[in-house]
């Protein structure tokens, strides 16, 4: 009798933690389900904002709602960034909604892209941790490797300045102090005009901008209307991290990848003067 007492007691201890399901997360963009992939079973993370689809033009469809009725935890960049959750905020607070602009660094450019920055996602990676009862230690520290490795490889072309396509990336220069000249449109929405093209052109002609970096989510057709036949050099950065996989360490990825197209098109042409 005592042992099949004990045995149901010993059962019941375990049912719990199998009856209760793992907390269910959905992320707003791909880079943000990167960061909760440190510390939460993939097949237990959604996103709204596909990686190939711009966050700027987005409008939720039924299916999205239904994703965000489903989730237990939300992972935000903040109304700024996307208006669109506003309300749904105001309408579930019992889910934990965890905003990104949040952590963000005193001082901190108001560039809503805050996934961008590296302080901002150690503090919303901590914050999910937390509420997992998860060690938010190790990816602290591959973040940190990340960064030292990111330095290294920026380290000697740090003055270069270069052009992005959008101003996505404030929180990334910021953090690696890199020369960021100008970009060529605040929004991709709004294509610059010819007084804007023009400035551009002449700061490219001058000398001072060894790079133009496109974006995969964008025609690249602003981006050669620039440059044209001058010899500086493209390359493409991808701020939503849409070649990165779904896994652990896959935010570090990210930002390694970062510096790693960087790098090479801050160097100079052969042919620079």
């Amino acid at each position: 009798m005592i042992k099949t007492v004990l045995f149901f007691l010993a059962l019941l201890s375990v049912l719990p933690a199998n009856a209760q399901q793992q907390p269910q997360v959905l992320a707003s963009v791909h880079p943000l389900a990167l960061v909760a992939a440190s510390v939460v079973d993939t097949d237990n993370i959604q996103t709204l904002v596909a990686a190939n689809m711009s966050p700027h033009d987005f409008a939720l469809r039924p299916s999205d709602i239904r994703k965000l009725q489903q989730a237990d935890i939300i992972l935000w960049s903040g109304p700024k960034a996307e208006p669109y959750l506003r309300g749904f905020v105001a309408r579930w607070p019992d889910k934990t909604w965890i905003n990104a602009a949040e952590f963000a660094p005193a001082g901190a450019s108001n560039d809503p892209h805050w996934w961008l920055s590296p302080t901002a996602m150690t503090g919303l990676q901590a914050q999910l941790a937390a509420q997992l009862g998860k060690d938010p230690q190790p990816f602290q520290q591959q973040l940190q490797q990340a960064l030292e490795q990111s330095n290294a490889m920026l380290a000697p072309v740090r003055q270069h300045g270069f052009f992005v396509f959008h101003r996505a990336y404030d929180h990334w220069v910021a953090a690696l102090n890199l020369n960021q000249a100008g970009a060529l449109t605040l929004s991709p929405g709004h294509k610059p005009g010819l007084k804007t093209m023009a400035a551009l052109r002449t700061q490219l002609q001058q000398g001072d901008v060894h790079c133009v970096f496109s974006e995969p989510q964008y025609d690249p057709a602003l981006v050669e209307a620039l440059v044209k036949d001058l010899s500086v050099n493209r390359a493409e950065l991808d701020p939503m991290a849409t070649s990165i996989a779904l896994q652990a360490d896959g935010y570090v990825r990210f930002l390694t990848s970062l510096a790693e197209r960087a790098a090479p098109c801050l160097t100079p042409p052969a042919n620079h003067h």
